[in-house]
């Protein structure tokens, strides 16, 4: 048997990461099996090992995927922005990608992060990471100031969390509510700096 191309292999597994992405988007995550993936892609359950480890593993590339993705969005924001700005734009960006890239977002959440506390720094590949070092440049800029016990970490996570939140209304309770929730989200973190200032 001929041995498959390093080529071949990377179109394999670029298709069995698509067809769960598929199937992620048509019947959620929850039901998401590996022998319906390799249904999906003509292959036995068994023959996915050869590309992946099971369907962790799949759902692991496929949280790295939608990372750098989420990244590539916050790093084309241009960084020329005002400080403040700069934030308001990552956070309507995360906001964005949750929407947009729904099955990325589902995935990404239900693979466990290497990020488990406050305590610990932010890894420096991490989009939360972009956010975390622009909080940290408003306060440079002196364009908010943080109060005692309440530091660029806990900010950090709050815009984020807020973030996180109004995509997951968007997806779920809000999906089809007619309402100009950009407008809201901006005024959102808006005033949420503007009680910083």
């Amino acid at each position: 048997m001929k041995k498959t191309t390093e080529k071949q292999q990377a179109r394999t597994r670029e298709a069995i990461l698509k067809a769960t992405l598929d199937l992620i988007s048509k019947k959620g995550l929850d039901s998401l099996s590996l022998r319906e993936i390799a249904r999906r892609v003509g292959y036995s359950p068994a023959g996915l090992y050869e590309y992946f480890d099971g369907k962790d593993d799949i759902l692991l590339a496929l949280a790295r995927q939608g990372e750098t993705l989420l990244r590539a969005k916050f790093e084309s924001i241009s960084p020329e922005l005002p400080a403040k700005e700069y934030v308001i734009q990552i956070c309507l960006a995360y906001v964005d990608f949750v929407i947009r890239y729904s099955e990325y977002f589902l995935v990404i959440n239900k693979v466990s992060s290497n990020y488990n506390s406050l305590g610990q720094p932010a890894p420096t590949e991490s989009s939360y990471f972009i956010l975390l070092q622009a909080v940290t440049n408003l306060i440079t800029a002196e364009e908010i100031a943080p109060r005692d016990g309440y530091y660029r970490e806990e900010i950090t996570y709050n815009l984020w969390s807020m973030a996180h939140g109004m995509g997951m209304l968007r997806l779920n309770q809000l999906r089809d509510f007619e309402a100009d929730f950009d407008t809201y989200n901006r005024r959102a973190f808006e005033r949420f700096l503007a009680g910083l200032t």
